[in-house]
């Protein structure tokens, strides 16, 4: 399996629901990026999981729009900034998938790509995109980038 774990975009600074502030347009320009980024490289995920906030929901639409996918995001409080990296990697088993891409916050993300493999960074800025290889508790980095600073 194939995992492309990316942290969610710049966001506004509005909470007014409980879902969160959605991106800002610097956010969205960021998730274009993350999106072509992943283009090239040939991602081509066939699963979609997001937390159950608004700016990583955004993300990843944003994100399908470029690769031209429109799968349904499979949406989890799993994988929100308290989510557990055990808990996210029997999610991930669980899949019948051979590609994932997995839109969640720098805690979250971060905990679960260490979780997977200690080559992997643990800290993500907005869109870093991170790319892992592998199953069970045998996981290797394959690549990572730092989309959202192309945009600055």
């Amino acid at each position: 399996m194939k995992i492309y774990l990316v942290r969610h975009g710049a966001y506004r600074s509005d909470y007014t629901t409980n879902a969160g502030p959605g991106l800002s347009e610097l956010g969205f320009a960021q998730a274009r990026a993350a999106g072509s980024f992943l283009a090239q490289q040939g991602a081509q995920p066939d699963v979609v999981l997001t937390s159950t906030y608004l700016r990583a929901q955004e993300t990843a639409r944003t994100i399908q729009e470029v690769l031209g996918t429109s799968l349904d995001p499979i949406e989890s409080p799993d994988f929100t900034p308290g989510g557990d990296p055990e808990t996210m990697r029997a999610i991930l088993a669980e899949l019948p998938a051979k590609e994932v891409l997995v839109v969640g916050h720098m805690c979250s993300i971060g905990e679960l790509s260490r979780h997977l493999c200690l080559q992997a960074p643990s800290l993500f800025d907005t869109c870093t995109v991170v790319a892992l290889e592998g199953e069970g508790h045998s996981w290797k980095l394959r690549w990572f980038n730092d989309c959202g600073r192309e945009v600055l």
